[in-house]
């Protein structure tokens, strides 16, 4: 077998190799699943379990609120108690030398603290006693007492804003809790939003190296052809038989990158093992082009700090800190409270007449149980207390540090949201710069496919004129499917500069109409 002969069959056993290759390696986008962006957003947002942590503060904060709200409940206490005593006397009015006492009684009542300050407790208390006394007209003896308690600071803890300062902090952090969750929520739009693009990404890149390597393997084929009609010489073959083996290893990594971004975006929607689409291999709508509408810098910038989840917590949060600043501000004051008690009472008892020496004697209180009662709200017996107690702590130290250290936190409240509003500033101004730049790219990549496109249609023409070699063609066939490549890039990296400038601008999710609902309980 000659030299030529033999080069010949290796080449033809090549050929039949690198078709197998191309069976192998054949369009694993035939059978994959369609996912719609908006669809791969709203399932992020429903199903991610980070945002589900994130959601369960909402009810938490809730929760707290009503316990906040709860301190000015109504409180009503009720008890009953029985007691005896027995203690040895000296006194000539005792029998035995003890003094004994029983007593049996109950009290009810109920106390509201109200949003300025004011304590307040009605009560009523009863009670049945019995004693060994020679000189006691009643026995058994019974007490009933009506009795209003007010307590009203006029210096520390007086007002609403103070006395309600726990219930309002809690209101604020329930709020805080929904603009975190709304925070969360955008940042997995914006992820997911971006892994959907790099998925794009792939699968155009794919498509290409797919085309890539067909016009490899044409070329291939029609060199080979020529050199067994004596037409060309067999470098000629061998350097196509080389891109066609070079451009399989490129659709072998763009399919590796497929695979890596499906699992990606399938991590951020949660569809793990069990889930039907799990072994899914997707592919993306239609990515729209420049047509897109968005603001320009400056309203961008506005849209930022009016619709920002993470400024509108810093605010809250230094709303908080004021709450809490006022109140350790009233907490220096000294504590001067009014006081008063207005009261009933009423007795009766079993009359037992007592006479001593020539005397004798009986009680005006005889009667039932219920008479004490009437007596006790025909006042028959009353009470009233009104008075001032003042206290002050000399020097109040703890009081001033806890003000000087919450005035500092408001502070540093103020500075981290001055920081924040200048890198949401960098952040829009950096998508914008993405967009426009990206805008550029594109016009600039279509203008160069266009003219690969042409270029490579010449030098086809030239070959067939047998003016032109592989090496050429090959060159130019790399240099179209790069130009579609970086169209592609370009493409994407606008659609990556809007999901940042939306994400920036607190609209993302709006973008989409979607809206987050949020469980309280």
């Amino acid at each position: 077998m000659s030299r030529n002969a033999l080069v010949c069959v290796i080449c033809i056993f090549m050929l039949t190799s690198y078709s197998y290759a191309g069976e192998a390696n054949g369009n694993i986008l035939e059978n994959a699943k369609l996912l719609r962006l908006r669809s791969a957003v709203a399932r992020g947002i429903e199903r991610n379990l980070d945002l589900k942590m994130e959601e369960l503060n909402i009810p938490i904060g809730h929760e707290n609120t009503v316990m906040n709200e709860a301190d000015f409940d109504p409180t009503f206490d009720v008890s009953i108690y029985s007691l005896e005593d027995e203690t040895p006397s000296a006194s000539a009015f005792t029998e035995n030398g003890l003094d004994v006492y029983r007593e049996t009684g109950g009290t009810m009542g109920i106390g509201k603290r109200f949003h300025f300050g004011l304590e307040s407790k009605l009560s009523y208390e009863t009670l049945r006693s019995m004693n060994n006394s020679s000189i006691d007209a009643l026995r058994p003896q019974y007490r009933s007492f009506l009795i209003f308690n007010l307590t009203q600071p006029l210096l520390r803890d007086l007002g609403s804003s103070v006395n309600t300062t726990d219930l309002r902090i809690s209101q604020n952090e329930a709020q805080q809790a929904f603009e975190g969750f709304t925070n969360e929520a955008q940042i997995i739009a914006e992820e997911i939003e971006l892994a959907y693009y790099d998925l794009t990404e792939a699968v155009f890149i794919y498509r290409y190296f797919l085309e890539s390597r067909k016009l490899a393997l044409e070329l291939f084929q029609g060199n080979r052809k020529k050199f067994e009609a004596g037409i060309v010489p067999i470098t000629e073959v061998q350097e196509a038989e080389t891109a066609v083996a070079s451009r399989d290893e490129e659709v072998v990594l763009a399919r590796q990158e497929i695979e890596t971004s499906s699992n990606r975006l399938k991590d951020l929607l949660e569809i793990r093992r069990g889930d039907p689409l799990y072994e899914e291999l997707f592919i993306t709508e239609r990515i729209r082009g420049g047509e897109q509408a968005y603001p320009k810098l400056e309203k961008a910038f506005v849209l930022a700090l009016e619709n920002r989840p993470d400024i509108k917590l810093n605010h809250l949060q230094i709303e908080k800190l004021d709450i809490r600043l006022k109140f350790y501000k009233n907490q220096k004051l000294p504590r001067l409270d009014l006081e008063a008690t207005l009261g009933a009472n009423g007795l009766s008892g079993g009359d037992r007449p007592i006479s001593f020496s020539d005397l004798s004697a009986s009680s005006s209180w005889d009667g039932g149980y219920f008479d004490s009662l009437s007596r006790m709200a025909d006042t028959d017996g009353y009470e009233w207390f009104l008075g001032l107690r003042y206290s002050y702590v000399l020097g109040n130290r703890a009081a001033k540090s806890r003000y000087r250290i919450a005035d500092k936190k408001k502070r540093q409240a103020i500075y981290q949201l001055k920081r924040l509003e200048g890198k949401v500033e960098t952040e829009v101004k950096n998508s914008m710069i993405v967009i426009e730049r990206s805008l550029e790219r594109i016009k600039v990549s279509k203008r160069f496919e266009g003219l690969a496109e042409t270029t490579l249609k010449q030098e086809m023409e030239r070959l067939r004129e047998g003016l032109s070699d592989t090496f050429r063609i090959l060159d130019f066939q790399d240099d179209l499917i790069e130009a579609r490549i970086r169209k592609v890039k370009a493409l994407m990296d606008f659609n990556r500069g809007l999901a940042s400038l939306f994400r920036a601008m607190g609209k993302n999710l709006d973008r989409f109409n979607i809206i987050t609902e949020c469980r309280t309980q």
